[in-house]
């Protein structure tokens, strides 16, 4: 699974934006997903850090400004650094030994900045490095000397991998180019083999300088490569939501549009609500639009705003072929790349309302475990009938909303509901099935007639519609439980105790789900103060136990649902805490 798979372009209706800022995008979902749902982009057996290298983390600014403005700065760097040398080289060419020398102590300097990082503070050649230069009559062989000296230092510190590329520098500072010695064996440099030597001289400060920066590069790798998991998720996580924040600031024009497309989204709620704190109002609205019938969505703003006959820029709703079916159900700018996340919970959800009504027309009998049962003999023992039908039906949705999570292309294309793609023959199958289970317990029972059979097809087709009245009933339970919990860890400093980890059958959810992903574990400095969702440890008790929903199946399936929401509102808190 690579970052190709999790294009943004796919779950977001797109306008006129530039082919970069939509790459900016995608790059920042990659990242957002692997901070806040890792298991979908982390293919198995690779690390975090193995996917860190794909991590872009500077929010690029406007393509045309960006290229622009690195095409001049390389310019100027390339004529400064070019000015830079050319001076050097012409000091070191001259024959005068204190000509000479002010010049090379300035690049040892130079060096000794360089190369600070590489070294222990008291190590040899940093030293060397900042003392001044020994008197001598041949200072550019001196200062081969000494670099030959400092390259072999660098070659014990430096990666294998460089090892080979420190071989050829090593080999090259001992054949200089040579000096005309007369025959009376005394060295006296000629003008052109001093000119030629300082060149040469000029190329080795070049290159170890650029071996430093490799060498710094390979060091910053091995000290990622010395992080835990928790540690190098604590630095992805700060970067993460700086680029997410500033990008939308930047798309949407600063944080007063922001703030005010924020403040109308929730001017529909009441900002006086018994128990709950004005800066979690926002949390009853978001579960106002997760019990929609219609799919959650966040747009873009356009690139160009359309303008009406007299010049006038339009609101985007007013040129919008359906504005109110396409404003039904949209969330805030500080949503957006939660909103993916947010449509696939309201998809579970009717999936889980779906199954809880399925579940009633079978007349199956949920198990009733003792409240002496030892959880362990409870985890051997066979499903129930109850379970296994409930197990079946949930495979059934859960896959159709997995396989449309993962290939919608758009939120556009989500506005088909969840009953249009399940194939209710298969869904009335296994429910008929489940009934004729339920007759053959009693021998007294009757054999399920033609005409219960069709009327038990024509019910699994009303369940599949929002408008049914059991359906309409189940979800508004479901929903109330979940924002009750919601709202009572977001007004909580520590852990409520209300639900304890079992759940009423006695199974320890946090130990037997299958294929749970793992809670996220975030420093507590990259969390919001009071609200650190993402650290807390979310229960279900038996006093909070759903009606019509109490089966080890649904409450798992709840629990998730749960969870995921509970990471997103942290996710939503932590990045834009003074803007909600």
């Amino acid at each position: 699974m690579s970052v190709h798979d999790h294009i943004f372009v796919r779950n977001a209706p797109f306008s006129n934006l530039p082919p970069e800022l939509l790459d900016a995008l995608n790059q920042t979902y990659f990242l957002h997903l692997l901070v806040t749902e890792p298991h979908k982009v982390i293919p198995p057996g690779k690390s975090l850090l193995s996917m860190m290298t794909r991590a872009k983390l500077q929010v690029p600014e406007n393509a045309q400004n960006q290229h622009k403005h690195a095409h001049i700065e390389h310019r100027v760097k390339e004529v400064a650094h070019m000015a830079f040398w050319n001076e050097a080289l012409e000091l070191l060419s001259s024959p005068i030994p204190s000509i000479q020398i002010p010049r090379i102590r300035k690049l040892y300097l130079d060096l000794h900045e360089s190369l600070v990082t590489l070294f222990p503070p008291n190590h040899h050649v940093l030293t060397s490095l900042s003392l001044p230069f020994p008197p001598t009559s041949s200072p550019l062989l001196s200062t081969l000397s000494f670099l030959a000296e400092l390259v072999s230092a660098l070659r014990q510190r430096c990666a294998p991998v460089r090892d080979a590329e420190v071989d050829i520098l090593l080999e090259s500072l001992s054949n200089p180019p040579q000096i005309i010695t007369p025959l009376d064996g005394v060295a006296h440099s000629s003008t052109s083999s001093t000119a030629s030597l300082a060149q040469f001289v000029i190329e080795k400060f070049k290159i170890i300088l650029k071996l430093a920066e490799n060498m710094k590069s390979d060091l910053n790798a091995f000290v990622f490569g010395t992080m835990t998991e928790d540690q190098l998720q604590g630095i992805l996580l700060t970067e993460v939501k700086a680029r997410e924040r500033d990008l939308v600031l930047r798309i949407w024009g600063g944080k007063d549009v922001v703030r005010g497309k924020w403040r109308t989204w929730i001017s529909d709620i009441p900002s006086t609500n018994p128990g709950i704190p004005v800066e979690h109002i926002w949390i009853k609205k978001l579960f106002q639009a997760l019990e929609s019938d219609r799919p959650i969505f966040c747009t873009l703003p356009s690139a160009t705003p359309s303008r009406s006959a007299d010049g006038q820029p339009l609101d985007n709703s007013e040129t919008d072929e359906h504005p109110t079916q396409q404003k039904m159900n949209e969330l805030p700018p500080q949503l957006f790349f939660s909103a993916p996340l947010f449509l696939y919970v309201q998809n579970c959800i009717q999936a889980i309302v779906i199954s809880a009504v399925l579940r009633s027309l079978t007349r199956l009998s949920a198990p009733i475990p003792s409240r002496n049962t030892n959880p362990t003999l409870a985890q051997g023992a066979p499903p129930s009938e109850d379970n296994d039908f409930m197990m079946r039906i949930w495979t059934l949705l859960k896959g159709e909303i997995d396989e449309e999570h993962g290939n919608s292309h758009n939120n556009s294309e989500a506005d088909q509901d969840l009953g249009e793609h399940t194939k209710v023959s298969n869904l009335a199958e296994e429910v008929i099935h489940a009934r004729r289970q339920f007759l053959q317990r009693s021998p007294t029972s009757p054999e399920l007639s033609t005409a219960e059979e069709q009327r038990l097809r024509d019910a699994v087709g009303r369940t599949l519609s929002y408008t049914d009245p059991v359906f309409q009933l189940l979800r508004k339970r479901l929903m109330n439980a979940l924002q009750t919990q919601i709202l009572s860890l977001s007004s909580s400093h520590t852990p409520i105790k209300t639900i304890p980890i079992k759940m009423q059958t006695g199974h320890n959810l946090l130990e037997e789900r299958a294929g749970k992903r793992p809670r996220l574990n975030s420093p507590h400095s990259a969390l919001p103060s009071t609200n650190s969702y993402l650290s807390r440890e979310i229960n279900w008790t038996t006093e909070a136990r759903i009606s019509g929903f109490d089966n080890v199946v649904l409450q798992q399936a709840i629990m998730e649902v749960l969870r995921k929401i509970v990471d997103a509102v942290g996710w939503v808190e932590g990045v834009w805490g003074d803007i909600v």
